[in-house]
């Protein structure tokens, strides 16, 4: 480095500039249910489900029983989704740097499967709800009629409509027709890096992996690897209680490698997801999706 044709010291920072990621928008309890995660240690979980003979009518006083099978069906979850990553360390270059390269390249690890997990549990959404008839361009002259159209649609599914994941573009267009009707809401685990609030009875969470990613993959219940396109993907409104996942392996290590000196950062998750009723779970397109 020369100042006025004076050379002057370079200093290399040990601080690491940290990339840039998707907000973090699945939480249990909040946006998916983890409530078969007890049942998780094998690679299937198989879910129980009575059925429903409707709305049982009327009867006269002192009338007979009426016998009627006691029948159920079975809901898989299967956790066929891995996401794994191993980094060579050379102990040679770990040397020649000033920051910790081992535990930078394991957090950074980290960080990249757990975007591949949370895209894989979008793309579940996507692919398993029921998509909406109405592909108009959302403004924020109609936004509200179309939201409350999603949330009539969801509500006939005999769910209730709590959270809504959408896109940046639907997010800021709902915060314009909102205007002070919005309610932010706090919460740790999301506003760290995303953003939430209330608005019509729903809690709304934006989500810009919608609008950056064109696609998301993920192994569906049947063991089928599903491309789900996003680009058309307005927003996604749904009972939260209707998504689950589930994980049986969450492994984050650093690892003395035997073939070269020095360490592998490594790390690997194994989950399943499913939308366990499909009209409970409303996903709204625009344009000719």
């Amino acid at each position: 480095m020369e100042y006025g044709g004076y050379f002057v010291d370079e200093k290399y920072s040990s601080i690491v500039e940290p990339n840039l990621y998707y907000d973090s928008v699945l939480q249990p309890g909040l946006t998916y249910t983890d409530k078969f995660q007890g049942d998780a240690a094998s690679g299937l979980v198989k879910v129980y489900r009575l059925k429903s003979d409707g709305v049982q009518d009327p009867k006269t006083p002192a009338s007979d029983f009426s016998h009627e099978k006691a029948e159920n069906e079975l809901i898989d979850l299967r956790l066929n989704n891995t996401q794994s990553k191993s980094k060579k360390i050379h102990q040679l270059l770990a040397n020649a740097v000033p920051y910790s390269m081992a535990d930078e390249h394991l957090s950074q690890a980290v960080l990249d499967c757990k975007q591949g997990w949370q895209a894989s549990g979008i793309a579940c959404l996507v692919n398993e709800g029921t998509e909406l008839s109405d592909t108009a361009a959302i403004t924020a002259k109609n936004i509200k009629s179309v939201v409350l159209a999603a949330r009539k649609a969801v509500r006939k599914g005999q769910a209730v409509a709590n959270v809504v994941l959408a896109s940046v573009e639907t997010y800021t267009t709902m915060l314009e027709a909102a205007g002070d009707q919005y309610t932010p809401v706090v919460n740790d685990e999301i506003m760290q890096t995303g953003q939430i609030g209330r608005w019509l009875g729903m809690l709304w969470v934006e989500c810009n992996m919608i609008d950056v990613l064109s696609s998301a993959k993920y192994y569906d219940y049947a063991g089928e690897l599903q491309t789900v396109d996003l680009t058309a993907v307005d927003f996604i409104m749904y009972d939260f209680n209707a998504f689950s996942i589930v994980d049986n392996l969450e492994s984050i290590r650093l690892k003395d490698s035997e073939n070269f000196t020095g360490t592998l950062a490594q790390v690997e998750f194994n989950s399943g997801y499913r939308v366990t009723t499909k009209a409970k779970v409303a996903v709204r397109k625009h344009g000719t999706a």
